[in-house]
């Protein structure tokens, strides 16, 4: 059976969810001193995601994985341009897509993507009550406003009813990223994208949250997109997972794959990073600085602070090979 006829079938949605990405390149627009300068954070991102998947994009701070949200998001402007490539989403037989001329998935915004930001105090308006802000997002989408119905959606996250009657500031952490993903599920949209949604949360918030997502998405039968920098989130809940470094996508494949069998230098870093119960060894950083992404090097990013690094990685950035079922890495040590 080929990628397009797969289909989703659950909450009574039957439709084809596939999201592509080709050659992307989406840089920050800055000025320092009056010189004009590109951030070139997400550089030549290609990845190809089909059905209910649970994608994970993990790598360390700065490494451009909120960018890559939200290019995937289409939320792009002034500061941030796409300058090349494409990020294209099927829904069935409707096409969204996103480039350095057009951009058609703000049509697909809340019905068909939506987005769970990092900051849940930031993203509501700190002066509406939350009954308040559910009604912008209904109407505002045509749907009419049934609050017996948020009231049920809220029970499915765990909320109570009488939080519509409180202002953000009145609950907790944990309770307002509930909040927040409970206004990005509400229209049933087929695609979440989560952006690091378990920051600055204890361990205990972490679980609980982690925990709904998965089960959203049994229920929803969505695609989710998770952002992290917290590579010991993944097992368990992502069954596919890309290692992010200086802009590009170093790693990429099945979860259990990468995490059982890893490829590139940096995803092996990240692994010996993760603590172990009992394990009480080392934990050796590692060496040099974050790849800048203003200036970065003409090959391999990671190449300055690799021990296996080649003459040819200095020159040119190696491509996305599948070297294993399922399991890509871009690196000139499996050429």
């Amino acid at each position: 059976m080929s990628v397009d006829q797969k289909v989703i079938q659950k909450t009574g949605r039957r439709e084809t969810i596939l999201l592509e990405v080709e050659n992307l390149r989406a840089y920050y627009i800055t000025e320092q001193f009056g010189v004009a300068k590109e951030v070139k954070a997400v550089e030549g991102v290609s990845l190809s995601i089909e059905g209910s998947n649970f994608l994970a994009i993990v790598g360390e701070s700065g490494c451009g994985k909120t960018t890559l949200a939200r290019v995937l998001y289409g939320a792009v402007g002034s500061s941030l341009l796409v300058k090349e490539g494409r990020v294209r989403y099927r829904f069935g037989d409707q096409d969204y897509e996103l480039s350095p001329t057009k951009n058609t998935l703000k049509d697909a915004w809340w019905k068909k993507i939506s987005c769970v930001p990092q900051g849940s105090l930031s993203a509501l308006n700190p002066v509406r009550r939350l009954r308040d802000i559910f009604y912008d997002l209904t109407t505002s989408h045509g749907v009419a406003f049934d609050e017996e119905k948020i009231k049920s959606h809220l029970e499915m996250v765990d909320l109570p009813s009488y939080v519509l009657r409180a202002y953000p500031f009145e609950l907790s952490g944990g309770m307002r990223q509930r909040v927040v993903i409970a206004l990005a599920t509400f229209l049933n949209p087929a695609v979440i994208i989560a952006d690091e949604p378990t920051s600055a949360l204890d361990v205990v918030t972490q679980k609980n949250i982690l925990q709904l997502l998965s089960d959203i998405q049994a229920a929803l039968g969505s695609m989710i997109v998770f952002i992290t920098h917290d590579i010991s989130l993944i097992p368990g809940l992502a069954n596919m997972m890309a290692v992010m470094y200086g802009g590009c996508i170093v790693e990429y494949g099945l979860t259990e794959s990468v995490f059982t069998n890893p490829l590139h230098p940096y995803t092996r870093f990240l692994l010996s990073s993760m603590p172990v119960i009992g394990d009480k060894t080392e934990r050796k950083p590692i060496p040099g600085s974050p790849v800048s992404l203003i200036d970065p090097p003409e090959g391999c990013r990671f190449y300055p602070r690799c021990s296996q690094g080649k003459d040819v990685c200095a020159e040119l950035r190696p491509d996305l090979v599948e070297v294993d079922f399922q399991h890509w890495v871009a690196c000139y040590l499996y050429r």
